[in-house]
């Protein structure tokens, strides 16, 4: 089938395009400015394509304690863009969560326990997601900036910048040469991997920091089971990646989790796949070397099987 070609310039809805034009395949050019829309990908084989990430941007405020129709958003909902269809890319632009996090910050600090749900996300895959590439993109947030939790995905060359959990998710996910930019003190990613599948690996990344991010303030990740689910078996590996000092010298860390019918469960980092192979810098201490480079480089290749 042909692929067709639309130009959107700001102003006008990415999201109306979508729905207008007849299916097949979709390449949306995307005129310089600030996109000010919640986008959702809801059909196969759609390209968005920018003209720059300093150019070209999508943007919105969501985060999980604001409402719709009397209830509370979550996390999931909160994407400035979801992904729901297979074959998506997007390529020379930034998406972005707008929402202001470090004043609400100021608010949870004032007053602790009742001030919740700071989560924002930029990015999501959905059901329905597969295949999912982004090259030269920035991804902009905080807390859960980037949700890859369906099918597999391949970025190359991207910007992604948070500080809590800010990569996170199911799916499968080939970093390739990407900035991973923190923010402040936290954990760079939260897999929930199901059982023996791939997760996330990240190969030849510049792992990175702001100017006011201390020294040993951020975990390489944690294991995620929501729900406290037993078949999660979070999966994370790291392969000839630059580590800046403002990783913590234990690289990884533990998280909590809370079963349906009450209580609290804590999973180790121990107890999951996190993994790291000829990584340098002053935040790749020798001690937490765990993967031979012959077995990174085989489990690179099986995430490409599936992209």
């Amino acid at each position: 089938m042909q692929t067709q070609t639309r130009v959107v310039k700001v102003g006008e809805s990415i999201n109306e395009v979508l729905a207008q034009t007849v299916q097949g395949p979709l390449v949306i050019q995307l005129e310089e400015g600030v996109y000010t829309e919640k986008v959702c990908i809801n059909r196969p084989d759609v390209t968005l394509l920018g003209r720059g990430r300093e150019r070209t941007m999508l943007s919105y405020g969501d985060a999980a304690f604001m409402e719709r129709d009397g209830k509370m958003m979550g996390t999931f909902a909160s994407a400035s863009v979801s992904v729901c269809s297979p074959f998506f890319h997007a390529e020379s632009l930034t998406i972005a969560n707008s929402f202001d996090y470090e004043a609400h910050r100021q608010r949870v600090e004032e007053n602790p326990g009742k001030v919740k749900g700071l989560q924002a996300v930029a990015f999501r895959t959905c059901t329905g997601a597969d295949h999912t590439t982004l090259t030269d993109c920035s991804l902009l947030g905080w807390q859960d900036t980037l949700l890859l939790d369906c099918g597999s995905h391949r970025l190359q060359n991207c910007l992604i910048a948070g500080n809590i959990d800010f990569i996170f998710g199911g799916g499968a996910a080939l970093f390739e040469e990407c900035t991973i930019l923190s923010r402040g003190s936290g954990y760079l990613t939260a897999p929930s991997t199901k059982q023996e599948k791939l997760g996330f690996v990240f190969y030849r990344c510049n792992l990175v920091r702001e100017a006011k991010v201390a020294d040993g303030s951020v975990f390489l990740g944690r294991p995620w089971h929501p729900g406290a689910d037993p078949a999660i078996n979070s999966f994370c590996l790291l392969h000839e990646c630059h580590l800046d000092a403002h990783i913590h010298p234990s690289g990884w860390t533990w998280m909590h989790a809370f079963p349906p019918g009450g209580g609290e469960v804590v999973f180790k980092a121990e107890d999951s796949r996190f993994l790291e192979s000829s990584c340098h810098g002053p935040g790749a201490l020798a001690g937490r070397e765990s993967c031979e480079k012959c077995a990174a480089l085989s489990i690179i290749e099986q995430v490409l099987e599936q992209l």
